[in-house]
């Protein structure tokens, strides 16, 4: 039983990249990545895989370009802080209202790509999870639901550069390379 809590504790590198954190835990952005909304208390598990880490109680959070998970202690080593690139995300399944679910942790379902063996990454492969968040927190799940739909279908990440860009006006919006890289072009 020892070894399988071992296992276990290094299980979430093995599915879901890990996440860089600045000294004081929060999340390294990329250039042009912005913090959208956050969640506390939030599990992520997938229940379509049996392997998969079941990752508690942590903070959520959404930027226009990842979404965060990071332990409810800092220097949690059993699972790090990880991530779940937006551009991985196939599709976010729509919670149906029901009686059940008034007396449950509200959950968001959604679905990313990976490769044969779990992994998630960016265009990750040709194989579908479902990965569901549970909010325990007393935080409103609705609102970031909305968020997290806005965020995805905004497909930043696209927009800066960071995916193979699709030959779209917006990438060489950017001035790759030119410039000042921390440059902030100001709201039109």
């Amino acid at each position: 039983n020892v070894h399988n809590y071992h296992s276990q504790s290094t299980m979430a590198g093995a599915f879901l990249p890990a996440a860089e954190l600045t000294e004081s835990g929060r999340p390294i952005l990329k250039p042009g990545e912005v913090e959208c909304s956050l969640l506390s208390a939030v599990d992520l598990l997938s229940e379509e895989l049996p392997t998969f880490p079941l990752l508690k109680s942590g903070l959520l959070i959404l930027t226009t370009h990842r979404l965060f998970w990071l332990p409810p202690e800092t220097n949690n080593r059993t699972n790090p802080s990880s991530f779940i690139p937006l551009s991985a995300i196939q599709n976010i399944i729509s919670n149906k209202k029901s009686i059940k679910s008034m007396f449950h942790s509200p959950r968001i379902r959604f679905q990313v790509s990976a490769t044969q063996d779990g992994r998630i990454m960016e265009n990750g492969g040709r194989n579908s999870v479902a990965i569901t968040l549970v909010v325990r927190g007393k935080t409103d799940p609705d609102s970031f639901v909305g968020k997290f739909w806005e965020a995805w279908r905004g497909r930043a990440w696209e927009a800066t550069g960071s995916a193979s860009g699709s030959g779209s006006a917006l990438g060489d919006a950017g001035g790759s390379g030119s410039g000042p890289p921390l440059a902030v072009r100001a709201p039109v």
